[in-house]
């Protein structure tokens, strides 16, 4: 017989938004998340939870084991800031550290996950195999966290992973799932331009950096218009340039940097080789030469359809099937917790965050994202209803 859904307590959802208000008033970037892993550890501790591990750096991870060693599933959460200037003076927990901002929902994130862990606790007689949560640095920049949990054999002796992300543009109390690639590869890369100096009188004699750069980004936006099938998703955007010396000199070097985004792992693997021939040919033109960086950065994250099945039977247990949005297509934002899928079976949902009057949410990253709290809850009803299901 399946038992009713667990729901978290008045109490809890008090705690897990004051801890939530906590973390987001004292943001900190990647691999730096020296107050916010003390912190989670000790809310843990106080919540009866033992077996904590320092991984990572800065990262936790804590397992609840359950009446039996059947099973283990991953819950995961990030805990990193972004440096971006919070815009929201009117609140009364906005971030107190200059220049860095929970603009991703981390803060949400990590309070959630240390809900579920204490409602799980409380349960573990119930469950026939054991959780493992995973409170996790640095998702926002390298070294990534994941690709260092996985590295660490975090993930090893794991059968699944479930982790969630909140969208400020579904309205909370709703969430949203989609089988397949979820939300895309992506890459950083480093275009270095090499010309020739010369007095910006005689520019016959030397080899403009800044000119020929200017051809190579608008010819690299022919690799998604003429390279690439148009049926591919692909994005490549150009986000800095620089280059020169002073206005009087052709400019020796320029240095252009952007990113690329995919939903194919395939497409992925071949899209440096299109930057690179394409700007090598643009160049040689003009007597110049390129260099290229790329870090590599996230996988594809696809979504496994069983464990997207196991999110939905939850949801629909928790918030209703009216509830549970089918996303038609992936995102073309990145996550690190692409690595964690990579590695065994796994899905990420979308938890709604929008606040039901809001008709122009702010979007993630945004000096002024707002997080409905109302959906915490939600999202904590959501995964340890999944956990139970999944372990029994």
């Amino acid at each position: 017989m399946i038992k009713p859904p667990a729901r978290v307590s008045n109490p809890l959802t008090t705690k897990v938004i004051e801890i939530r208000r906590k973390i987001h008033q004292y943001p900190e970037l990647s691999n730096q998340e020296h107050a916010t892993q003390k912190l989670v550890e000790q809310e843990l501790r106080r919540a009866g939870l033992e077996n904590i591990q320092h991984v990572v750096g800065t990262g936790l991870v804590v397992d609840i084991e359950g009446a039996s060693a059947d099973k283990r599933l991953v819950l995961r959460a990030d805990m990193d800031a972004l440096s971006i200037q919070e815009e929201r003076p009117d609140l009364t927990f906005a971030s107190a550290n200059d220049g860095v901002m929970h603009a991703c929902g981390h803060d949400a994130h990590t309070a959630m996950l240390l809900g579920a862990a204490t409602m799980l606790h409380d349960m573990r007689d119930q469950l026939q195999g054991s959780v493992r949560c995973v409170f996790q640095p640095a998702e926002e920049a390298e070294p990534l966290g994941g690709r260092a949990i996985v590295a660490d054999g975090v993930l090893n002796d794991a059968d699944a992973a479930l982790a969630l992300h909140i969208d400020p543009d579904i309205e909370a109390g709703y969430i949203g799932v989609c089988d397949g690639a979820m939300l895309a590869g992506g890459m950083e890369f480093t275009l270095t331009v090499k010309g020739r100096s010369a007095h910006a009188a005689r520019p016959h004699l030397g080899v403009d950096s800044i000119y020929i750069a200017a051809g190579i980004v608008q010819g690299l936006q022919s690799i998604a218009s003429r390279q690439v099938d148009p049926m591919e998703p692909f994005v490549l955007t150009l986000g800095k340039i620089s280059g020169g010396t002073a206005k009087n000199i052709i400019a020796e070097q320029t240095v252009i940097e952007g990113t690329a985004r995919v939903l194919s792992e395939r497409l992925r693997e071949s899209v440096p080789k299109l930057i690179l021939n394409t700007a090598k040919s643009i160049a040689a033109t003009h007597g110049a030469s390129v260099e290229l960086d790329i870090s590599s950065g996230e996988p594809v994250l696809e979504n496994d359809p069983s464990v997207n099945e196991l999110t939905r039977r939850a949801a629909t247990r928790v918030i209703g099937a009216d509830k549970v949005i089918e996303l038609p297509v992936g995102s073309m934002g990145s996550e690190d917790f692409a690595f964690y899928t990579q590695t065994l079976p796994g899905a990420m949902f979308r938890l709604g965050v929008r606040a039901k009057n809001d008709t122009e949410p702010y979007p993630l990253h945004h000096p002024k994202l707002n997080v409905d709290e109302s959906a915490l809850p939600v999202g904590i009803d959501i995964l340890v209803e999944a956990s139970r299901d999944f372990l029994s």
